[in-house]
Parts: C-alpha cells; sequence; structure tokens
C-alpha cells in the first residue's frame, strides 16, 4: 500500500516537475510528511532511469526500506541493478572521519560522472540530517556546505534533496536552512523559497547592500503577486454573475425558500428531470414535492423541513420518491440557513440529490461486510482491531483461542499481558507491544516472533503483525493486529537447526576422512607401488643386460616392459601427488600450489598466472588442505567447462582474513546453473558445493561471480595460524 498524504495528487506533480540540476530541501514535522516526500523522490528517480542514493541515519535503514517497499518500489532489484544505494552518513558524509564540504563537492561530482558512465541519465540524491545534531569534527561549516552546494550541483546532472526534522532542529538553524535552499517542501507544497540567499550574499562581504538589494526585489515581486489578486477578486465578481447559468445546470436540485413569503423563489430544472414534475407547479404550491414522497417517509420529511424552517434549523434528509411513471428513486436532501448581514435568518438555499446508486452501494458495503465477518471467522490466524484506547473493537474466534479467552479491552490490559521478545527474551513492557506502537505512534510491525502466556498458564511463540488505521486525512484511528501461533513451526525449526548442526559435524568429519584416506593412499601409491614398480624396473634392466642371447621380438619386449615401468611410475607418483601432494605437509600451500599449477600447465596447455607472498605464516592443515583442493577443484572445472586459455590463482592475507581468488577468461556460468549450484541443488555443481562445505566449516565464506566474461571464485577465512 503505498503512502499518502492529504496533498499527494498536488505534491507527487510538483516533485514529478523538478529535474536535475536542482538543490532543494523538505522540512517535515512527522514520520508521514518525511516519507511522503523522499519515498516519491526516489521512486520517480528510479522511474527516470536515475541512479539514486539514500543516505540513512544511524538505526533508520529498516524504516527506509520499508517506506520504499509501501511506496511500491521494488528495493532489493534497484539494488541488485545498481539502480538504487542504501548508505549510512559514514559511507558518505563522514567517510574520512570528518566532515569537509571541499571533499565533499569532489564527492558528488565523482558520483555523478560515475553514474553518468554506467548509463544513467542522472544522479539523484537524499539524505536524513538527524544525525548533524549529534556533531562530528567539521560540521560548523555544514552552512557552508548547503549554501555551495547550489552552484556545485549546477554544473553537473544531480538533483539532491536535503531532509530535516523540524521539531529536533533550533529554529536558528531552519531559518539557516530555509536561506540556503533554492526550493523548500513544507507541508505537501513544493514552494518556489522567495527567501533563498545566494552564497555570495550569504557567505561573501558587502551582505548589507546585498540584502537590500534583493528585498526590494522581493518587494516589487509582492506587489505584482497581490496585482494578480485583485484581478482574481475581480473574475470572482464577474463568476458569481455565472452563478444562475450554472445553477441552472447542474445535476443535483438546487432551490432558495423565502422564509418571510413562505415560498420558492427559485428552483433549478433538474427538478423536473428527478421529481418528474414541472418547476411551475412548485412555485404555484412550495409543498408540492411532498406529493412524490414515499408515504413512509412523508410524515418524518414534513416534521423536519417544518422545524428549518420555523427556527432556520440544518435540513439534511434521506427520502424515498415516487416518480409518476412509477420508479422509485433515493433522495438526500439538505438545506442551510443564509445569514444576514444583521437581523433574522430570511431564507433557506437547499440541494436534493439523486443517491440511488449510493444507496444501493450502501447496501452492497453491508453485503460485504457480512461477509468479511465470515472470512475473518474463518481464518486460521487471530485478526482483532483496536481504537486509540485500546478496546477491541472486532476480533475473531481465532484470536480468542489464541490468547484462550476473550481479550480485556483498555490500555490497562497490556500492562497485564505476558509477553517476551523471541530472540532476546526480554519481557515486552506495556508500550512495546506492536498494536500499542501502532495506533500511539503510528508503527508498522510485520512478522515479528514474540512469545506469550495466554490467559490459560500456556506459553505460546506467535507471530504477529500490527498496521495503523488512518482515516482520509491521514490520522491514526486504529491498528489490525494478526497473531499466529507458530509454536509447532519454531519447534520443528529447531528440530530441523539441531539435524542441520548434525549434518555439519557429520560432513567435516566426512571431509577430514576423506583427506586423510586420500593421504594414506598417496603414501601407499608412493611408498609401496611406486616402491615395487622401481624394484621391477631394475629386475627388468638386469635381464635385459643378461639376455644376449634372446631373440629381437624378446628383446624389444623386455624394452618395451621396461618403458611401461617408467610410464606407470610416473603415473603412480602424478596419481600419488594430485591425492595428497607431499609438499602441503612439508613445505605448505605455497609450494604446493606452485607445483600444481605448474604440472597442471604442462598437462593442460592453459596458462596459469600465479600471484602470492614473498613470506607466509603457514596457516592451520585443515585450511591448507582445502584451499588446496578449491584450487584443484577449480582448475580441473576451468579444463573441463570454461574453455579459456588462461587462469590466474591470487593468495594474500592480512592480520584477520585470508583470501583466495581464482579467476579465468572463459565462457561462464549460466546464471541459473550458478544459482542451482550455491543452493547446492541437485547433482550439478556437486565440486561447488563441496567448496562451499569446506569454506562454511572453517567459518568462511565462498562467493562466485560469473558472466561471458569469465568466472571468478573468491575465498574468504578468518586466519587461524597452525601452531605447529
Amino acid at each position: 500500500m503505498r503512502m499518502n498524504t492529504t496533498h499527494d495528487g498536488p505534491l507527487l506533480a510538483a516533485l514529478a516537475q523538478l529535474a536535475p540540476p536542482n538543490h532543494l530541501c523538505s522540512i517535515y514535522e512527522s514520520p508521514e510528511e518525511h516519507f511522503a516526500v523522499a519515498m516519491p523522490f526516489i521512486r520517480i528517480g528510479l522511474e527516470r532511469g536515475e541512479q539514486c542514493i539514500y543516505i540513512a541515519d544511524a538505526g533508520t535503514e529498516a524504516t527506509v526500506r520499508d517506506a520504499m517497499s509501501a511506496d511500491g518500489i521494488d528495493v532489493e532489484r534497484a539494488i541488485a541493478t545498481g539502480s538504487l544505494i542504501l548508505d549510512q552518513k559514514e559511507g558518505a558524509y563522514l567517510k574520512r572521519g570528518a566532515f569537509d564540504p571541499e571533499w565533499m563537492f569532489t564527492f558528488w561530482t565523482d558520483a555523478t560522472a560515475e553514474a553518468m558512465r554506467q548509463g544513467f541519465s542522472a544522479l539523484r540524491v537524499t539524505g536524513e540530517t538527524e544525525w548533524v545534531l549529534r556533531g562530528a569534527p567539521g560540521l560548523e561549516r555544514w552552512i557552508e556546505y548547503e549554501s555551495r552546494m547550489t552552484h556545485v550541483l549546477a554544473r553537473h546532472r544531480c538533483i539532491a534533496l536535503c531532509q530535516y526534522n523540524r521539531g529536533l532542529f533550533p529554529p536558528e538553524l531552519v531559518l539557516d536552512i530555509i536561506r540556503t535552499h533554492p526550493i523548500v517542501v513544507y507541508r505537501g507544497v513544493v514552494c518556489r523559497n522567495m527567501y533563498y540567499v545566494p552564497p555570495d550574499e550569504l557567505l561573501g562581504t558587502n551582505q548589507a547592500e546585498r540584502e537590500v538589494e534583493r528585498l526590494l526585489a522581493s518587494i516589487r515581486e509582492r506587489e505584482q503577486i497581490e496585482s494578480t489578486l485583485r484581478q482574481q477578486r475581480n473574475e470572482l465578481r464577474e463568476s458569481e454573475a455565472r452563478f444562475r447559468e450554472i445553477a441552472e445546470n447542474i445535476r443535483e436540485v438546487f432551490w432558495v425558500f423565502d422564509l418571510v413569503d413562505a415560498r420558492v423563489t427559485f428552483v433549478s430544472p433538474m427538478y423536473e428531470e428527478l421529481f418528474g414534475r414541472s418547476c411551475a407547479s412548485l412555485y404555484a404550491n412550495s409543498s408540492s414535492y411532498m406529493d412524490a414522497i414515499h408515504s413512509d417517509d412523508r410524515a418524518r420529511v414534513e416534521a423536519a423541513a417544518d422545524r428549518s424552517r420555523r427556527g432556520g434549523a440544518p435540513f439534511d434528509q434521506r427520502y424515498r420518491i415516487i416518480r409518476p411513471d412509477g420508479s422509485m428513486r433515493w433522495i438526500r436532501a439538505r438545506s442551510f440557513p443564509v445569514a444576514e448581514p444583521a437581523g433574522p435568518i430570511k431564507r433557506l438555499v437547499g440541494v436534493a440529490e439523486d443517491i440511488t446508486d449510493r444507496k444501493q452501494a450502501e447496501e452492497g458495503l453491508e453485503r460485504s461486510e457480512h461477509l468479511l465477518r465470515l472470512v475473518l471467522d474463518a481464518l486460521p490466524v487471530g485478526v482483532a482491531v483496536v481504537d486509540l484506547s485500546g478496546d477491541i473493537i472486532l476480533s475473531n474466534p481465532a484470536s480468542r483461542r489464541l490468547w484462550s479467552g476473550l481479550i480485556e479491552s483498555g490500555t490497562d490490559r497490556y500492562a497485564k499481558s505476558k509477553g517476551w521478545w523471541h530472540a532476546t527474551g526480554k519481557p515486552i513492557a506495556p508500550d512495546e507491544w506492536p498494536s500499542v506502537r501502532a495506533f500511539a505512534n503510528g508503527e508498522t510491525t510485520a512478522e515479528v516472533v514474540i512469545e506469550i502466556e495466554a490467559f490459560d498458564g500456556t506459553r505460546k511463540i506467535i507471530q504477529t503483525s500490527a498496521v495503523p488505521i488512518h482515516d482520509s486525512n491521514e490520522h491514526v484511528t486504529g491498528a489490525v493486529v494478526v497473531n499466529e501461533d507458530i509454536s509447532a513451526r519454531k519447534t520443528a525449526e529447531h528440530e530441523l537447526n539441531d539435524s542441520y548442526t548434525q549434518l555439519r559435524t557429520l560432513t567435516g568429519r566426512l571431509m577430514r576422512a576423506q583427506d586423510d584416506e586420500r593421504r594414506r593412499i598417496a603414501r601407499l601409491l608412493h611408498e609401496t607401488t611406486a616402491q615395487n614398480l622401481a624394484g621391477l624396473k631394475m629386475h627388468l634392466a638386469r635381464l635385459n643386460r643378461t639376455t644376449g642371447q634372446a631373440s629381437e621380438s624378446d628383446r624389444e619386449a623386455l624394452t618395451e616392459s621396461i618403458s611401461l615401468v617408467d610410464q606407470s611410475i610416473s603415473e603412480v607418483r602424478t596419481l600419488s601427488y594430485l591425492l595428497h601432494p607431499p609438499f602441503l605437509d612439508e613445505m605448505g600451500l605455497l609450494s604446493a600450489l606452485r607445483w600444481y599449477a605448474s604440472g597442471f600447465a604442462a598437462r593442460s596447455g592453459i596458462a596459469v598466472d600465479l600471484e602470492m607472498p614473498e613470506r607466509f605464516a603457514r596457516p592451520a592443515l585443515d585450511t591448507e588442505t582445502a584451499l588446496f583442493r578449491i584450487v584443484q577443484e577449480s582448475l580441473i572445472n576451468i579444463h573441463r567447462h570454461a574453455e579459456s586459455k588462461t587462469a590466474r590463482i591470487r593468495l594474500c592475507d592480512d592480520a584477520e582474513t585470508l583470501m583466495l581468488q581464482i579467476e579465468d577468461r572463459g565462457r561462464g556460468i549460466p546464471q541459473a546453473s550458478l544459482r542451482h549450484m550455491m543452493r547446492r541443488q541437485g547433482v550439478v555443481g556437486v565440486g561447488i558445493a563441496g567448496m562451499i562445505e569446506r569454506i562454511e566449516q572453517l567459518g568462511g565464506r565462498l562467493e562466485i561471480t560469473s558472466s561471458n566474461q569469465g568466472t571468478t571464485i573468491r575465498v574468504r577465512l578468518p586466519l587461524m595460524r597452525d601452531a605447529g
């Protein structure tokens, strides 16, 4: 649901007229007024293909995301495409630890250029400013920054909206804020600021003379405005002369009744169409319209009309009429006394309108309300509606079942109700209940998990949401609360998490067992099979030297056998090293990677570029093994699938993190397949799933980015040095 204010239409139209370059501010007095300007400002920019930056104050990013979603913005998609950037003051204004206007001007210039380079039509920026009141180095130049910002933006395709909460900023600062923005948005109106002071006047010398010149120009401009108003008043008087023409053409019956003469002095032609009677008949007998009123309604209407004519009381009646053709219509008739400059009231004016369609709609609404009641009663989740006093004015059976009884009315029930925040176990204070925050503060709470103690003492876990109810003037009149008992679901989730933890533990053991088995087989191949083959080679060589009387074919067979033994020795040694290179245990990860990359390049024909530190303190053995296996798996995948002629391996570390990156310039992985692999679904991408599992076992993270320009695998691990 989009947020609205009473100025929604004109405000949106005015905001849509703004285009870069521009510098404006929004001075708001409530959260609704705040977001009624900021959210459409961002949405308009996104719709125009501009890159939008929203700088949120500390702790407000979640609220901003919710407000954007409520205004129809697909936040996650906009962020994913780079169209929307959500930042905080530290990432923008205080990125260098202090506020520096000169650096900020350079920052916005560069940011605009970068947005244009990426193909956006412009840069659109808005920022919350409450953090300014908390102070920071350099903020004494804030007003100077705001003043000069207009001229800086004028040179670039950038539009900026500065947001100020009037209730928090002192009047002196608000005055300077007004002086530094050519356009001010206040209470739903976008205003051209006649009190704007250019920076060369505000910050420069000879201020008095410049202010005199500006004030004189403002005086002249105001006189022009007042002249326009006088012209409009003249036009209004002319429009009054056209009143009769309008009255005679409106779709309602308009009439004037003279109380002194007790007669109708004017009735519009619509009377004949609606009542099916002539205007002349009403002029002749001012009560003749009563004959058309349904007999069941006539006495009531006559009594109300008599009270109005005798005492000048307002008249507002709904009744049925029967037209000459026998059809029935519903009428709403109203009259009002016309005040005289002096003396008693002499005239009544009134209108009568056909409300037949409205009555039918009201009857349809009643049917809908009945259907709503049936739906609420059938819902499995608890639904309740509270007013501003905290009284329950509507609830369904599921709500009563959830609390194991009828919920008391009044705000005192919040102090009596027992509840705890599920995430922390902290008791819920009376003013923290989502329903209280909804009707007291206008806050929306979505799917918050809490624990309650029902009236029968049963402890339950529920998921609760609360939304404020607004009237047509955006005033909160109550709240809707939806509660769902998720105790069984949470129990199942807990059991599932336990199972997942056990599975992770088992997976870790399996991988370590697999690595140990590879190490054992490698050692067995090296120390037994390879040695046996070496012995066989020596025996064959000796046999070859002592078979001088052997035939030529026998000597050729011996020579071929020796060659096969050499090949087998080489293959066994290679297989042994691939299963578990001795360099990994003896010399560490760097030596093992250099050996493997060299062998891989020789076997595959793919050029491998290694970028590794000269000195490298060895991490834990599990970490070295995991990183080696990831490099091994990645290079095999490049050889099998990427069709890349090159590969690059980069290894670096700092005090806390170890980073490994493998990239190629091949054909990339289709995005659908990549998502499938990263979710570890099916058999596709089993190798990648194994990589992810290895890294997660060590508390790290594995990321894969891929396009038609190639694929990059990036691993980050917390650095734990090998104690040995």
